[in-house]
């Protein structure tokens, strides 16, 4: 599996709908990680890895470089209904982040 650029990762999380707390929610990932791989900051490649598969888990597929072209990626999940951008459960408030208020 060839690494996906961080700016490529934001893109997937937001091509299926998705903020950072959803992701911390729905996978093993924390969100301070997220943003951290999000940014570019230097992270554990096995977090970028995790975070990469946790996409493509959900549907999105990556397009490597190839003839001079750079990274792309397609949702899956819009095949047959193009307003369809996950096929996740509802996320419940309990494991979502709590605002601060």
């Amino acid at each position: 599996m060839q690494p996906v650029p961080s700016t490529i990762l934001k893109i997937a999380r937001e091509f299926l709908g998705l903020s950072q707390d959803d992701v911390e929610a729905l996978s093993d990932i924390s969100r301070k990680t997220v943003q951290r791989i999000e940014r570019g900051d230097e992270v554990i490649v096995h977090y970028v890895s995790s975070l990469q598969r946790f996409y493509e888990e959900q549907g999105i597929e990556f397009v490597p470089p190839s003839r001079g072209r750079g990274w792309g990626l397609f949702n899956s999940n819009t095949r047959e209904d193009p307003k369809c951008l996950n096929r996740l459960p509802s996320i419940p408030p309990s494991k979502r982040k709590k605002s601060a208020d």
